[in-house]
């Protein structure tokens, strides 16, 4: 049973698409101090930019429509009222994040921008210490057991 005096969501205070947007424009930023280009000739990059972003919005609206179908809110700072281990969860623990950071990496092709595709680490290293980590430390106290063979079961990423 639950501590009653423990809140029932993550306790996450960086909102992921908050965090991809703020390091896509500080990509930008910096493509205008100081201009790095990609050598892949623009008949590849922008197909693949493309293709990239379009595969990360696939993926974000598959996951929206199974936590809907589930009656449950994509915003990590809600409340989880039962683990969905079907649909896109079958493959990822997290793809939603998988989802935005491919339009991130997307993005930075597209636009020959290799700051945006660079500040995939730090955004990365940030989603896993800041949301990530304190989602799983949230979903193991609610779930316990359950939500530990999930996690041995299926990756985090892809």
């Amino acid at each position: 049973m639950e501590d009653p005096s423990v809140e029932d969501h993550a306790d996450v205070r960086v909102l992921p698409p908050l965090l991809f947007l703020g390091s896509i424009l500080l990509g930008v930023l910096l493509q205008l101090v100081v201009a790095v280009g990609f050598s892949v000739e623009t008949g590849w990059r922008i197909p693949l930019g493309l293709a990239l972003v379009a595969c990360g919005v696939a993926a974000i609206a598959w996951v929206i429509s199974e936590m809907r179908r589930t009656h449950q809110d994509p915003d990590p700072r809600k409340t989880t009222p039962e683990l969905i281990v079907g649909g896109p969860f079958r493959y990822a623990r997290n793809p939603i994040y998988t989802g935005m950071a491919m339009i991130q990496a997307g993005i930075g092709i597209a636009l020959a921008n290799p700051w945006i595709v660079l500040l995939l680490v730090p955004t990365l290293w940030i989603l896993r210490r800041e949301v990530i980590e304190k989602e799983e430390a949230y979903l193991t106290r609610k779930f316990g057991d359950a939500y530990i063979a999930y996690q041995k079961s299926v990756r985090r990423w892809l």
